[in-house]
C-alpha cells in the first residue's frame, strides 16, 4: 500500500511538471545592445525567469528589429509585441501622455522619481491602462537629452532653421519650433544613416544613447542644453498583465524594480568615461540654458484642449518646488 502511495505522489509529480508550460513572451528595445536601456532590459528578462522558475522567458529584441518606438508601441497594443522599453512615444496613443517627456518640465532625476514612483506616477499607470491599454511596471532612468550637430551651438540664435531630428511626439515638435529650429521627426533607426547623408543637420538624446549608437561618427558638436532630465519605462500589455496570477505579477513588478536599480547602477558607473569618450571625438558647447528655456516656457499651453494634460502637468510642475 505503500509503495502505491510512493508511486502515485511521484507519478503526479511527473504529470504536473510534464504540465507546467514556460510562457515565452517578446519584449522590444530600440536602442543598441550595448545602451543603458537594452541591458537594463535583458536584466528584467533574466529576472523574471528566475523569479518565476522559468515559467515565463522573455525574449528581447533589440537594436529596432521589431521596427520604431511607435512600431512597438503598435504591436503591444495589438498582442504582436507583449512589451518593450518606451517613453514619450506614448503620447501618439493618448495626447495627455505628452507629460512623460515634455522638454523643460521635469527638474532632475529626484522630481521624475518622486512623481513616477509616488501618487501622480500611480494616476498616470492608470491612465494608461485606461486609454491605451498598457502599463508600466517601472521606470528606467536616463540622463538628460543633449543635442549634437554639425555646427557648433552656442546661443538660441545658432538653432535658427537648423533640421533636428526629433521623436515623433508633439512635445518635442512644439518645443524646437518654439526655439528656433526646423524639428524633423523620424523613427530612432533612421537617425544615423539620416545624419549621415545630412536629411537632418542634428539630433538630440541622452548621451549613452549618442555613445552606443555612434552618433559621434556623423555629428562634430555636442552642445550641453539639458533640456530634457528624462527616463523610459518597462511597458506591458494591461490585459496580459491581468491575466496573471498574483504570484507572476508580484514576479514581474520585483524584476522591474530591482531591473531599475541596475539601470541606475550600471548609468552611475559609465557616465563620465562616455563623456571622456564622446570628448575624443567632439567638440563641447555649453549654450545658456535659461534662454532655451524662456523661449519654451508657454508650449505647454499648446495642450491645453486635452483633457487631462494640464492637470497632470502643473500637478508635476508644482511637485517640482521641492527640488
Amino acid at each position: 500500500m505503500k509503495r502505491f502511495i510512493v508511486l502515485f505522489v511521484v507519478v503526479v509529480l511527473v504529470a504536473s511538471l510534464l504540465g507546467a508550460k514556460t510562457m515565452r513572451l517578446v519584449f522590444a528595445s530600440a536602442y543598441a545592445k550595448e545602451d543603458h536601456q537594452t541591458q537594463s532590459l535583458i536584466k528584467f528578462a533574466e529576472l523574471v525567469k528566475e523569479k518565476t522558475n522559468g515559467e515565463i522567458v522573455i525574449d528581447v529584441m533589440y537594436g529596432g528589429v521589431l521596427g520604431g518606438e511607435r512600431d512597438v508601441a503598435e504591436g503591444i497594443q495589438l498582442g504582436t509585441v507583449d512589451g518593450a522599453i518606451l517613453g514619450g512615444i506614448l503620447q501618439n496613443f493618448d495626447p495627455a501622455m505628452a507629460i512623460l517627456e515634455f522638454p523643460f518640465l521635469f527638474k532632475n532625476e529626484a522630481h521624475i522619481k518622486y512623481v513616477m514612483n509616488g501618487p501622480i506616477g500611480q494616476v498616470i499607470n492608470e491612465r494608461l491602462q485606461e486609454k491605451i491599454g498598457m502599463r508600466f511596471l517601472s521606470i528606467i532612468m536616463r540622463t538628460s537629452r543633449e543635442l549634437t550637430t554639425n555646427k557648433p551651438i552656442n546661443s538660441l540664435a545658432d538653432l535658427k532653421g537648423l533640421k533636428i531630428r526629433v521623436p515623433e511626439m508633439k512635445a518635442h515638435l512644439e518645443t524646437w519650433k518654439a526655439l528656433g529650429a526646423n524639428p524633423t521627426p523620424l523613427a530612432f533607426p533612421e537617425v544615423y544613416t539620416a545624419l549621415q547623408l545630412g536629411t537632418v543637420d542634428g539630433q538630440e538624446n541622452p548621451l549613452p544613447v549618442i555613445y552606443a549608437n555612434k552618433f559621434y561618427e556623423v555629428c562634430d558638436y555636442l552642445a550641453f542644453t539639458d533640456h530634457l532630465p528624462g527616463f523610459m519605462m518597462i511597458i506591458i500589455n494591461n490585459k496580459l498583465y491581468e491575466s496573471l496570477s498574483y504570484e507572476k505579477r508580484i514576479a514581474l513588478l520585483e524584476a522591474a524594480k530591482e531591473a531599475s536599480e541596475y539601470n541606475d547602477k550600471i548609468l552611475a558607473e559609465s557616465i563620465e568615461s562616455i563623456k571622456n569618450e564622446l570628448a575624443k571625438h567632439m567638440t563641447f558647447t555649453y549654450p545658456n540654458k535659461d534662454e532655451f528655456r524662456e523661449a519654451a516656457k508657454d508650449v505647454y499651453k499648446k495642450f491645453s484642449n486635452v483633457p487631462g494634460f494640464t492637470e497632470l502637468y502643473l500637478a508635476i510642475k508644482a511637485a517640482g518646488e521641492k527640488f
